[in-house]
């Protein structure tokens, strides 16, 4: 009788015509990004002076419990885990055992960050409730601030949406991506309103992408020594192309008598330049390099060398390493990149 009722149950759920082809289906999909995409530019709308008062509430705790229940305790708990990366006294309460002894450790310098849509969940409010007689401040993220929640909260961060990407706008898809939008923001004003983001990030997070692109510098990947491609700047232009081509690293760094760097010249300048018709076998490098380049230091760390290279109108791809002036290597976006991997 079970597994008759699972089948009859499971034809109907799948008959659906709209999903029939890959061209349905795709189509479904990008209406549903077209919904997130609406409640992205609502949550930018209603960002206002609660939300800034939520940032100060946080700044200032001694401990941040976040707290919420269902699909919003999973958005709760991420929250508390990048606060914690940013070294951050933080922590994930379940509403429930917090009822049950659990919420004792909370002290009148502690915030309780509560997730609800509705700001409705009885067990969140009976949590906030008993947070608030404790002197605890709470900071509700919400869809609804006129909810209950809300009112009883000291800072409501709105978090907005326009309705599920589901049919019957039920399961909660659109709503969570705006809470974790609004933690993600919070978590961050958080971090940079009390400063030293990087030097958190640093001594929390000594692995993986994020420890590479902090702790290792420019020197430990650049290309140095013979691996340099350099002329001298009283060099024919045909010199510095075989440089580019035989070292393949997409320059060359021009440089004086002293190897003081003077310039570069990139692949994309030989384009530019031989496509104006310049004579390359006689040309002089000097009268074509770019001159006073974006350069960085073999201490720099590979953020900061990626950060010279990306944060710009005109991305580039690889920089110069100087030290006192003189070129000692160079290094690309791609060498920076393959080590946070």
């Amino acid at each position: 009788m079970r597994k008759a009722f699972s089948l009859l149950y499971f034809r109907t759920m799948s008959t659906d015509n709209r999903f029939k082809s890959t061209e349905a289906i795709v189509s479904r999909a990008e209406d549903a990004i077209v919904i997130q995409r609406d409640t992205l530019d609502l949550i930018r709308h209603e960002l206002d002076s609660g939300f800034a008062a939520a940032v100060h509430i946080l700044t200032n705790a001694h401990s941040i419990i976040t707290s919420g229940l269902g699909k919003s305790g999973f958005i709760a708990r991420k929250m508390a885990a990048s606060l914690t990366s940013l070294r951050f006294h933080s922590q994930y309460l379940h509403p429930v055992d917090a009822l049950h002894g659990d919420g004792g450790f909370m002290d009148a310098d502690d915030v309780l960050v509560a997730f609800s849509k509705s700001g409705e969940t009885p067990e969140l409010l009976r949590f906030a409730s008993l947070a608030k007689t404790a002197g605890v401040r709470v900071v509700a993220v919400t869809a609804r601030r006129e909810s209950s929640l809300g009112k009883l909260s000291d800072a409501v961060a709105l978090a907005p949406y326009t309705k599920e990407i589901d049919d019957q706008d039920l399961l909660p898809t659109t709503s969570t991506t705006s809470a974790l939008i609004v933690a993600d923001l919070l978590t961050v004003c958080c971090a940079e309103a009390s400063g030293g983001m990087l030097d958190r990030l640093s001594k929390s997070h000594p692995d993986g992408a994020i420890g590479a692109a902090l702790l290792r510098t420019v020197e430990e990947v650049m290309h140095s020594g013979a691996e340099t491609p350099t002329v001298r700047v009283t060099d024919a232009l045909s010199k510095a192309l075989i440089e580019l081509t035989t070292k393949a690293l997409g320059i060359v760094c021009v440089v004086d008598e002293l190897d003081v760097l003077v310039g570069i010249i990139t692949d994309g300048d030989i384009r530019r330049i031989i496509s104006r018709g310049v004579d390359v076998v006689n040309e002089i490098v000097k009268n074509v390099m770019t001159s006073n380049p974006i350069t960085t230091t073999p201490e720099s760390t590979l953020h900061e060398a990626l950060t010279l290279m990306e944060k710009r109108s005109r991305q580039i791809s690889v920089l110069p390493v100087v030290r006192g002036g003189k070129c000692v290597g160079v290094i690309r976006i791609h060498d920076a990149v393959r080590i946070s991997l």
